[in-house]
């Protein structure tokens, strides 16, 4: 299929070329027909190129075009048949310089075929962010329609999508694939149709969503049957086998395995055949624990990957067998010959390490390989292996290796970040590398090494985050112009996001915006490449990834008198490094000392009244076991506590130093949290505020909403606001979107009085207002925010779906994505006159100069002793409301001042006065 349709593409080419006499088309039809009408061999064809490439320079005037397409047939040949890929790319320059040199119309199907040709030679190299770049290009001309070039469209769209496959970018290979779906449905194409289904099943289950893989694979299987696809067909069947192997249905993952396996064979696709035996080989090593059988097919895999024609391909499939087979023997405890297979695949990759696994490879030779995900499994394996190795020998020097092979596996982990595009492929791997930073943790904790244990905690806190608001540092070296364009394509995306999610799924509405989003995503980042070469600074801080010292933080705690606690729950272990001005303490806690579960358990307890009225002896005892194993051995002063918590958040200040529950930390700590200690340090360059205090109470909600009243929120607002001068209220039908996103950027405190909805699931947090709602994902259209500090007096506003690593997709983290360095949320559902009440004391102790963090204990203590012996002494009432960010105090002049300055004007001038009338009546 894919050879005829390059056929059409020639005819194409060649009727386009209107501008040639007769002799000249015949002379580049002949050319054309060399590829499939000549039974010639690839080295006796390259032979003949070269021959018309004499003949036609020979000639005068030069056939141009013939001259161009014989340029790029030697360019082709020269990596089929020679792989000369130095060789190949000149030729590709060189006949695209022509192109570009003549302008002529008739020459533009040719100038795409020299991008096509670049693309190729790059991806064969393994040079696969270049040979994205040039597919681009070649979809971006054919959209342009110079000629009919759809095959050409659908080839790079199917490369794109199986380099981004690759790469682990899931959710850009997902994005293509459902562009190539469309394109391939619109051709009538099977073979293109049933390949994207594959690319887009096998990035759905990449991404952990089971169900999705298995509809699109179960789709996939009669179609490839039906034109004959084995190749296609065995795809789906692997993926099928992958996701019962996922659920547990292990029968059925291992008859699909198998069958895949069967019908692989017939197409002899040896590359592959050693993925599906390297794949079959991890179920039976990581789902059956059978290291017998796992071994036999890594074995088997090796065998077939020698088989492999292609040089530049073979020796990463190799690399990944050696590789399996070590982590087989390291799981049996075999660790010398788990050492020689993983020595074995750095040789397959020329990498040397002198027969020595302590050794590690320079950093520069690790980026230069494009699979990162093998780089990553591998350096962590060889971590691990160390880590196994001190603990049987105790010998100083493996330790010190594994601690160095951590830090070179990180810098790998940093440019695979940075070389992905789609947040949900960032998320992916920020979970697959979860094992790694517990490895590096546990080698910091047994080397005491608290200063690279505070490196590694770093690396594994908030990144996403943390890029985010390196983007809005970016921003600021833009021009206007490229400023303004930036914040259209981002309203752009966010609007047909929303209008995504408001259309029926199977509907062809929802096809077309989707389609429309893709392509404005996919404009979009073209347009933030072009930022990144046309500004050298912009491209400099967006990708600042530098970590602060400990030192550094201890400064900073030092000034503010505060203490820093990270917690970091792995699977087997717990990890806390506690940080002040002059010391530091880490612990670890196996899973036999402290049980993570039990977290959840104390959120649910605090998060309802009837659970804590009819078992408060069991939360007492819970919530003081938990404060006796994860915070009181790290003896800090009372005081100021800033937690650095990890994917759950719990509010410390309701854990009890007593079994009866009457001693809260409340009494003795102001507790706030932080995504990082970057976040916490990092200078927010907000611009100057119009105005002091914006209060949005909706109060009643338009029907369709259909959420409660909130009869009280206006009155309460009211009191809040009146701590300020400079204040700014809308209620009722004016608390609306459009005010919202009008002003909320321009006062230094917002508070929201209203509604909101959040889950644990994927379903997006929203806030309400009086006429709609805002998502989450609105909130990065705030534009260069003055504000400093968010209070959402609503329910569950720092409630959302837990990232590994990067903390609750929160309304909370939307703020501060936005760049807004404070954010007040709650953890549940809030009771409503508490809520009004304690932000009302919170927004008078802010009013007064007081520190963010003191100022919420302060209003909580005074909200418990208003309510002495009353069912609101609960935590349920009390500790809903925590402080995200930092804690600094926002230097305003409260209202009550202005009166006081009357007051002193006044009598200043009454004295004035006195004086000027003394002095008269003397004289």
């Amino acid at each position: 299929m894919k050879k005829l349709c390059l056929i059409l593409i020639s005819w194409s080419i060649s009727f386009s070329l209107f501008s040639q006499t007769e002799k000249d088309i015949s002379l580049f039809e002949q050319i054309s027909n060399i590829d499939y009408k000549s039974p010639k061999t690839d080295i006796e064809k390259l032979k003949i190129f070269y021959t018309l490439k004499d003949k036609i320079e020979n000639v005068k005037p030069l056939n141009d075009s013939a001259y161009i397409l014989d340029l790029l047939k030697i360019s082709k040949y020269e990596f089929l048949a020679k792989n000369n890929f130095e060789a190949s790319i000149n030729f590709a320059n060189r006949a695209l310089s022509l192109c570009k040199d003549l302008r002529r119309e008739s020459l533009k199907a040719l100038k795409i075929n020299c991008y096509y040709n670049l693309a190729s030679s790059y991806q064969k190299l393994m040079l696969y962010q270049k040979a994205v770049s040039y597919y681009d290009t070649v979809i971006s001309l054919c959209n342009k329609n110079f000629v009919d070039t759809n095959y050409y469209q659908l080839d790079a769209h199917y490369y794109k999508t199986t380099l981004y496959f690759f790469l682990g970018d899931y959710q850009k290979a997902i994005d293509e694939s459902i562009i190539g779906m469309n394109l391939s449905a619109i051709q009538n194409d099977s073979s293109y149709y049933v390949y994207f289904l594959n690319r887009k099943a096998q990035s759905f289950y990449y991404e952990n969503k089971l169900k999705e893989a298995a509809i699109q694979a179960y789709t996939a299987i009669p179609i490839s049957k039906r034109i004959r696809n084995n190749y296609e067909l065995a795809t789906a069947l692997k993926i099928l086998a992958s996701v019962y192997e996922e659920e547990s249905n292990f029968d059925s993952a291992q008859y699909f395995f198998r069958q895949a396996i069967k019908i692989r064979f017939k197409t002899k696709d040896y590359t592959q055949i050693t993925n599906d035996y390297i794949d079959m080989g991890n179920f039976y090593l990581n789902s059956l624990k059978n290291f017998k059988e796992a071994k036999n097919n890594f074995y088997q895999a090796l065998f077939n990957a020698n088989k492999i024609q292609y040089t530049i391909e073979r020796p990463f499939r190799l690399a990944l067998a050696n590789l399996n087979l070590g982590e087989t023997s390291l799981k049996q405890k075999q660790y010398d010959d788990a050492a020689k297979f993983f020595l074995t695949s750095f040789t397959n990759l020329q990498i040397n390490l002198n027969n020595n696994l302590q050794n590690n490879p320079a950093s520069i030779l690790l980026s230069k390989i494009a699979n990162k995900d093998l780089v990553i499994m591998l350096m962590h394996d060889k971590t691990n292996l160390l880590l196994k190795e001190y603990k049987i020998n105790y010998g100083k020097s493996y330790l010190t290796a594994c601690l160095q092979s951590a830090i070179v596996t990180d810098s790998v982990i940093t440019q695979l970040r940075h070389e992905q595009t789609g947040e949900q492929s960032k998320l992916y791997w920020r979970n697959k590398t979860r094992d790694f930073y517990t490895t590096a943790l546990e080698a910091c904790y047994l080397a005491n090494n608290s200063n690279l244990a505070f490196f590694f905690m770093e690396k594994s806190r908030a990144v996403l985050l943390n890029d985010k608001l390196n983007e809005l540092d970016a921003s600021a070296y833009l021009s206007s112009t490229d400023a303004a364009k930036q914040e259209s394509y981002q309203i752009k995306i966010v609007e047909l996001e929303q209008r995504l999610n408001a259309a029926a799924e199977n509907s062809s509405e929802y096809k077309n915006i989707q389609l429309q989003l893709l392509n404005a995503k996919s404009d979009f980042e073209h347009f933030i490449k072009s930022l990144e070469i046309k500004y050298p600074a912009y491209y400099q801080y967006k990708y600042a990834d530098e970590v602060a010292s400990l030192q550094q933080l201890q400064s900073f705690l030092h000034k503010n008198n505060q203490s820093f606690v990270y917690y970091f729950m792995g699977d087997s272990a717990t990890y806390i490094l506690a940080i002040t001005s002059t010391q530091t303490k880490l612990l670890r806690l196996s899973i036999n000392d402290f049980n993570k579960e039990q977290l959840s358990i104390f959120l649910q307890f605090c998060a309802n009244k009837e659970a804590l009225n009819n078992h408060y002896n069991s939360f007492a005892e819970l919530s003081n076991h938990i404060y006796k194993t994860i915070f009181e051995p790290l003896q800090l002063l009372k005081g100021r506590v800033i937690i650095c918590g990890d994917n759950i958040i719990i509010p410390f200040d309701a854990l009890c130093r007593d079994e009866s529950g009457k001693s809260f930390l409340l009494n003795d700590y102001s507790f706030s949290y932080v995504y990082s200690a970057r976040y916490l340090m990092k200078q927010f360059n907000n611009p100057p505020a119009t105005g002091s205090f914006l209060g949005f109470a909706p109060v009643s909600f338009a029907s369709y909403l259909d959420v409660r009243n909130l009869k009280n929120a206006a009155i309460a607002l009211h009191a809040s606001a009146n701590y300020y001068k400079n204040n700014k209220i809308f209620t009722n039908q004016d608390a609306c979107r459009s005010n919202f996103f009008k002003y909320v950027s321009s006062y230094s405190i917002v508070s929201i009085f209203s509604h909101a909805r959040a889950d644990t699931t994927d379903n997006e947090p929203v806030l309400y207002m009086h006429d709609s709602l805002i998502h989450l994902s609105e909130l990065q259209l705030l534009n260069k925010p003055a504000t400093k500090l968010i209070i959402l007096s609503a329910c569950q506003t720092n409630v959302g779906k837990s990232a590994t690593g990067e903390g609750i997709y929160s309304l909370a983290r939307g703020f501060a994505t936005a760049g807004i360095s404070s954010v007040a949320a709650t953890l549940w559902k809030a009771d409503e006159q508490t809520i009004y009440i304690i932000s009302e004391k919170f927004n008078e102790y802010l009013s007064e100069g007081m520190n963010k963090d003191e100022a919420l204990q302060k209003a909580k203590l005074y909200f418990i002793q208003k309510n002495t012996n009353s069912e609101k002494l609960l935590p349920y009432y009390w500790a809903n409301m925590i402080l995200i960010g930092n804690t600094d105090a926002i230097l305003l002049q409260p209202k009550h001042h202005y009166y006081y300055e009357w007051l002193i004007s006044g009598i200043v001038v009454l004295i004035c006065l006195g004086i000027i009338f003394l002095i008269l009546r003397k004289k």
